[in-house]
């Protein structure tokens, strides 16, 4: 597969750089009878276009009595935000409407009742969206025949009925919206509108459909005007299209040509028309201009080339970041998330990496600077002696960091500390910024064994403390087998004696959360581990502490999905996303087994009754929550990389229970799946946190090399390295032929931080990355002009 991605880029990425100087375009369709849902190709030139997603659809229909997704038209908002209404039906008097970040992954799909007031109307046929920037204001227009209140033109014997006109309605938000109002009334019956402004002299053009059939007209026209609120004119243009039927035009300018693309719905193909003078004469280029095979009626828009890139690579946002980590927990505060997690290292549960805090603005882009947590040697090993009197040696260890509450400007950190004694409990610390630095709220810390010193109080005396304030402010903690107390006002305690959460599963259990979503409380806990880890939750409407009930349905909602190549999805931590009303679940997988864990995120859905949606865990993710903080062009996704070594695959061979929530007799449900995980110098180069190079551990001198086919001015490289919260010191060289080398940045002070960044390359086709010290890999080496 990734063999694949990075063979794509390099195809597109020329045509790119040629065509599009940062732009790209994108075109919406249908195909068949349009119950597979949305389609959508791409083009740097206009002229070529090329399905995305494998040919599939990105988004099935489930609104409207018909459930179709016919003529979808895309609109994207001044905020990324893209805006999508479509066909539901033939016969419908409603609009089907939703939204998406990425285009890949959709909300909760919509009927907007445009003509529900109307009871004789017919239809609600191709709408079409258009954002008016002077108004700030989204118009949508749609045809619709209401018998008997227009003109009547003559029609044949199969259109006998229909007379269509253009309505509309406004919103700004796509939540309430005008009233319906007429948008476009000629003489005749019209469909199909579609709106393009027109970059150099600010007119919009709108392309409608001449729809009379006796005698048949078939054809497209056009109408301009400088302002939408006073609407266009209904005297049209004559044809533009030629002696054949046409419908469906999509209007698009690709810098000054404005082409029109349309169905030949009767030669089953289709064609475009273009114009050189902003729509005054035109010509027909149907046989320049190529489509994905069975394309029918959509939308062509203009989009950030980044946004096709995505979309070319079919990216995956799981993993989330590009560590190892385990127990994630994410708040927001401000414009920033922060995620706290169990670093991974691959030396099992006896030792864990330096903790970290990593920070995104869009939920895409993530890094972190330094440690959070001061005045510990994690990589240090303590000896001591065990009750046997047998000399053991351990190390201090930070597991599972709660959620991070804030009260009064101080930040809460609750956070499970293993001493090298074994000797553990959550202890409270707090700090006076989200990423700290973070200090115990009493006492002096921990101490080592045989060290003089008192150590600081546990809040609670074993691991996987998990804090939850309710809407009155009042606190709570839960924390493993099922335990759960009362918060004290200033957080640092708990009142009264622990009780026990009543679950309707039995087992083990750890990684507990409570969160509240109108007005039902959630508990959820974890069962069993490793690759059978899974989810369950009971459900109370009367307090954090009692009342709860084992919901209809699976209570187990989320666990192995091995078709989707997830393993084990164990303890995680709830994220409520305020601006979509979502909640996300970030979650650790199994990785390669033992303590190689990564944080996975997936939306969350709910029943009417509240009950939780089984959640099938899957690669695609979350993506983008706001903005993207970055769009530049990813220089990797073309190159090529070489690696000094490559370590040997890594095979995983596991026993899955597919049917947790009702396992089969005898383990009749019980599978056994294989998945391998390499580590070539590839995967540097395919913009995926789950895939990642490594030289062998016999590498004494490890580097890895990308050849960017040309000659660029090189910007600037990130190398997310593997092990990143250990440090790293590293030399970066380049050159013009591959065989002369010129040291271009270099890192000399072992620093623990991801990305490493360096600056102000110049001129270079290839670039060579040394490791000195630190582990020897990278997730991803990222490179910008």
């Amino acid at each position: 597969m990734k063999t694949v991605l990075i063979w794509l880029a390099l195809c597109f990425g020329t045509l790119m750089t040629t065509y599009a100087n940062g732009t790209a375009y994108l075109f919406s369709y249908f195909i068949n009878d349009s119950r597979d849902g949305l389609h959508l190709a791409y083009s740097y030139d206009g002229l070529n276009w090329t399905a995305l997603n494998g040919g599939k659809s990105y988004l099935t229909p489930a609104v409207g009595k018909d459930k179709l997704m016919r003529d979808p038209s895309i609109c994207q908002a001044p905020d990324g935000t893209f805006h999508m209404v479509w066909t539901s039906s033939w016969t419908d008097r409603i609009i089907g409407y939703a939204s998406s970040r990425d285009l890949i992954h959709w909300s909760e799909q919509r009927a907007i009742p445009v003509m529900m007031h109307e009871p004789t109307a017919h239809n609600c046929w191709a709408p079409e969206l258009f954002y008016d920037e002077p108004s700030q204001t989204y118009y949508i227009f749609w045809a619709t025949t209401i018998p008997g209140r227009h003109k009547e033109v003559a029609t044949s014997e199969s259109e006998k009925g229909l007379n269509h006109r253009m309505y509309y309605v406004t919103t700004k938000d796509f939540q309430t919206f005008s009233k319906t109002k007429m948008f476009f009334n000629p003489d005749f019956s019209v469909i199909d509108a579609a709106i393009v402004k027109d970059p150099k002299n600010e007119e919009l053009i709108m392309v409608v459909k001449n729809e009379n059939s006796n005698p048949p007209e078939k054809n497209l026209r056009i109408t301009r005007t400088r302002n939408l609120a006073k609407g266009f004119p209904t005297k049209v243009s004559p044809s533009i299209t030629g002696n054949y039927w046409a419908e469906g035009p999509a209007p698009l300018f690709v810098g000054d040509t404005l082409y029109v693309y349309f169905d030949k719905y009767r030669d089953h193909r289709y064609g475009a028309v273009r114009s050189l003078d902003h729509g005054e004469t035109w010509e027909d280029v149907s046989d320049l201009v190529s489509f994905p095979r069975g394309i029918r009626h959509g939308t062509a828009f203009a989009v950030d080339a980044s946004v096709v890139e995505t979309l070319i690579a079919n990216r995956n946002y799981n993993p989330l970041i590009p560590d190892n980590l385990a127990d994630p927990s994410l708040s927001k505060f401000g414009d920033t998330y922060y995620l706290y997690a169990t670093t991974d290292l691959d030396y099992g549960l006896g030792r864990a990496g330096t903790p970290v805090v990593w920070k995104s603005k869009d939920f895409v882009n993530w890094s972190f600077e330094g440690s959070h947590i001061q005045g510990f040697d994690w990589a240090k090993g303590y000896d001591w002696v065990n009750d046997k009197g047998e000399k053991k040696t351990g190390y201090f260890r930070y597991w599972a960091p709660g959620k991070v509450i804030e009260q009064n400007g101080t930040y809460y950190l609750y956070v499970t500390f293993v001493k090298p004694d074994e000797k553990m409990g959550t202890y409270v610390m707090i700090a006076d910024r989200p990423d700290g630095p973070f200090r115990f709220a009493e006492g002096n810390g921990l101490f080592a064994p045989e060290t003089e010193g008192a150590d600081s109080p546990f809040i609670v005396n074993d691991i996987d403390g998990e804090p939850f304030i309710d809407d009155d402010g009042n606190g709570y903690l839960f924390w493993r087998r099922r335990l759960a107390a009362r918060l004290s006002a200033d957080r640092l305690h708990i009142e009264g004696e622990p009780l026990t959460m009543q679950t309707a599963r039995q087992g083990y259990s750890e990684g507990p959360l409570m969160f509240k979503r109108k007005g039902i409380y959630y508990y959820v806990y974890t069962l069993s581990g490793n690759q059978n880890y899974v989810n369950a939750y009971m459900m109370s409407r009367e307090s954090p502490l009692s009342g709860f009930v084992k919901p209809e349905g699976n209570d187990i909602f989320l666990f192995s999905a091995p078709k989707n190549q997830v393993w084990g999805p164990g303890h995680g931590n709830i994220f409520y996303d305020e601006k979509t009303d979502e909640y996300i679940f970030l979650y650790l997988e199994y990785g390669d087994g033992g303590t190689t864990r990564q944080v996975y995120a997936n939306r969350m859905e709910f029943n009417e009754d509240g009950t939780i949606k089984t959640l099938v865990p899957d690669m695609r993710g979350v993506g983008y929550l706001s903005a993207p903080q970055e769009t530049r062009r990813n220089l990797a996704l073309q190159a090529d990389f070489r690696a000094s070594s490559e370590k040997a695959p890594r095979t995983a061979v596991v026993d899955i229970e597919t049917q947790p929530n009702d396992p089969l007799p005898e383990k009749a449900s019980v599978k056994k799946y294989t998945r391998t995980h390499t580590y070539q110098a590839a995967h540097v180069g395919d913009e995926s946190n789950g895939t990642r190079w490594m030289a062998t551990v016999t590498d004494s001198s490890p580097y890895i090399t990308v050849d960017l086919k040309e000659m660029r001015n090189v910007g600037e490289c990130q190398f997310y390295f593997t092990k990143p919260t250990e440090g790293h010191t590293w030399r970066l060289e380049k050159s013009v032929d591959g065989k002369h080398w010129q040291v271009c940045a270099e890192e000399k002070k072992l620093q623990a931080r991801s990305p490493h960044v360096a600056k102000g390359i110049g001129e270079a086709r290839y670039l060579r990355l040394h490791i000195l010290r630190g582990d020897a890999g990278l997730w991803e080496w990222k490179i910008y002009e």
